[in-house]
């Protein structure tokens, strides 16, 4: 196998969002949207060693990211996320207030390099950090977009992301349920499918 020794991301789409349920069960993944900007950044905790007052030492561990999307949403996905009801209300009205509770989620996205080689990206463990945000223009010549502001925290291994180049995975259905079947399980070396 020819290993890579730059890389450059270049633009990244299939982004995909698996809800976790009441039990804490990850849903299907379901497409999110069409965005036009991915960004975060991760968050250090730096643990330093002395030795008479002077460090000598130091370590560095991520603790979180946060980061923010921007592009279109799916309504329903929007609705899901950020908690709105119907309950009480006339068919066809939506509700968003002190009720409202956003959605924990994982976050799967496929970033592209300027050759249009595949990496895999997750998040397992993230939320929604903002409320409902949004800015209109009469006039303006292009579709408004919206911002998420998201933070992915560690899973129950203490990842916060995983991310694979797609032709160093061996395993096809790790390819193929990467964005439907997303799971921290499934991307452990001892992990089999089920039949």
């Amino acid at each position: 196998m020819v290993v890579k020794k730059e890389y450059f991301a270049y633009d990244f789409s299939n982004v995909h969002w698996l809800k976790v349920d009441k039990e804490g069960k990850l849903g299907k993944g379901v497409l999110f949207g069409e965005f036009s900007k991915f960004e975060g950044e991760a968050s250090i905790k730096t643990v330093a060693r002395k030795a008479e007052g002077v460090p000598v030492e130091e370590v560095s561990k991520p603790e979180m990211m946060e980061g923010t999307l921007t592009g279109h949403i799916l309504l329903s996905v929007a609705r899901e996320l950020y908690g709105l009801t119907t309950q009480g209300l006339q068919e066809g009205i939506w509700a968003y207030g002190s009720n409202s509770k956003t959605a924990n989620f994982a976050l799967t996205a496929e970033e592209r390099d300027m050759y249009g080689e595949p990496h895999l990206l997750a998040f397992p463990n993230v939320s929604v950090t903002g409320g409902i945000k949004w800015s209109l223009e009469n006039g303006s010549e292009e579709v408004a977009e919206v911002e998420i502001p998201i933070k992915a925290m560690r899973d129950s291994s203490g990842n916060l992301r995983y991310d694979a180049l797609a032709s160093e995975v061996t395993d096809e259905k790790v390819k193929e349920k990467w964005h439907t079947d997303f799971s921290q399980d499934m991307v452990k070396e001892d992990y089999t499918f089920p039949s």
